[in-house]
């Protein structure tokens, strides 16, 4: 009996669990189709199942953006640094800045939908703060891992380099991706030419390996 009864219940951890995944998926792609706060109705109509199973699975809409964030946290932190096989620090911040625009023109609905909520639950909240803290930490480690930059210099790279400028590019500017990442581009790059001098802008022999 005992087995009988471990065995139902695996089974039905296993069937929870591809429910809740149908659920966060219907989520993921109810946003990136452009619904900025899509509704449990909607995530329900969209996974195929009942709006009751939705909140069986999910305390709430709270909850459901917190296992939204970890399922893209997982898709995209790893692409969020850049190989950098070059020693030059301006070869290395066009590497960033290509990273960068990709990975903001794939994320850019679910980071609008973030901004949308982001005043009601917690996790988006806390999600912000964190994503404000990784892009500052990727930009040190690839532009600033000697520490020489004047501080002016990087907290303007830091500016025109984060998703906040692209935001204003894309939606207040309202420029295609295409010309948002060209304008970012020339941005940053302008900043670190005429900000810095040859010798800085050519890193030192070795410094790359510090960036890994």
């Amino acid at each position: 009996m005992t087995s009988v009864a471990t065995g139902d219940d695996d089974g039905r951890k296993a069937r929870r669990a591809r429910t809740r995944l149908k659920i966060v998926h219907a989520f993921k792609e109810l946003v990136r189709d452009g619904v900025a706060a899509p509704s449990a109705t909607e995530v329900a109509n969209k996974a195929g199942v009942g709006l009751r199973t939705v909140y069986r699975c999910f305390e709430d809409m709270g909850t459901l953006y917190q296992e939204l964030i970890a399922v893209l946290h997982d898709e995209f932190r790893p692409g969020t640094l850049p190989d950098l096989n070059t020693e030059d620090r301006a070869g290395r911040l066009s590497l960033l800045l290509a990273n960068r625009t990709s990975i903001f023109s794939d994320l850019e609905s679910f980071f609008l939908a973030s901004e949308a909520k982001r005043h009601a639950y917690k996790a988006l909240d806390d999600d912000y703060s964190y994503l404000l803290r990784l892009e500052r930490e990727r930009l040190q480690a690839v532009v600033n891992p000697d520490n020489r930059l004047p501080d002016e210099v990087f907290e303007a790279l830091h500016g025109v380099t984060s998703f906040s400028f692209w935001l204003r590019l894309r939606v207040d500017q309202g420029l295609s991706k295409a010309l948002a990442g060209r304008v970012m581009a020339r941005s940053a790059k302008s900043l670190l030419a005429t900000s810095t001098s040859p010798a800085m802008v050519q890193s030192e022999p070795g410094e790359a390996g510090n960036c890994r």
